[in-house]
């Protein structure tokens, strides 16, 4: 029974340490085919009654330049880092960018909009506008989208990714507390295959 309980136990600590390393992603834009200003926004919107989330971005790369607008709710400064809300209305912040290198930048979200009940979701986006706000910069629309989905009818929501644009990459980061969870799965199965043997 040991065994078994072993083996139950490392095969869960693997798939926590899974299901917590998409908690933090790493977008990264390649704007190495353009010249000149540029804006980037960063957009965190919900419906009426979805559960309060925040948006965190930090580890901030590239040239950024000065703060064309932001939503009076936004925290923080780029590269410092920034925070966006979803609630009332949600939140906004539009940054000029100098084009021809890359930006990149990490984004985790934080709330109990996976756990809570409800039909209403949140849609994060960052988007790439020239330099007077009139038309967007590679394929029309956002470069990214993370749309984070609520419980329904019981069932955990959680965080699809969409990179709609060849200009971004997204990628799920796993945090360091992940990883020792999960090195302490393969340990405990280790045990368990050495015992056996």
């Amino acid at each position: 029974m040991s065994s078994y309980l072993a083996l139950s136990l490392a095969t869960l600590a693997l798939l926590f340490s899974h299901a917590a390393s998409a908690a933090l992603y790493h977008v990264s834009v390649d704007t190495r085919a353009f010249t000149g200003q540029a804006l980037l926004d960063f957009t965190f919107l919900a419906n009426a009654g979805a559960t309060p989330a925040r948006a965190i971005l930090d580890n901030f790369s590239g040239e950024f330049g000065a703060v064309f607008d932001a939503s009076p709710r936004v925290t923080g400064t780029i590269p410092a880092g920034v925070v966006l809300g979803n609630q009332d209305g949600g939140d906004y912040l539009t940054q000029y960018v100098q084009l021809g290198g890359l930006f990149s930048f990490d984004i985790r979200f934080d709330g109990a909009f996976a756990t809570t009940e409800s039909i209403d979701a949140s849609l994060f986006a960052v988007t790439l506008y020239n330099a007077d706000l009139t038309g967007y910069i590679g394929d029309a629309g956002s470069l990214v989208e993370f749309a984070l989905s609520p419980q329904t009818n019981g069932i955990p929501g959680g965080i699809s990714v969409v990179a709609s644009n060849e200009l971004a990459q997204v990628s799920a980061v796993p945090e360091p507390s992940s990883l020792l969870l999960a090195l302490g799965g393969l340990g405990l199965l280790a045990l368990h295959r050495r015992r056996q043997s």
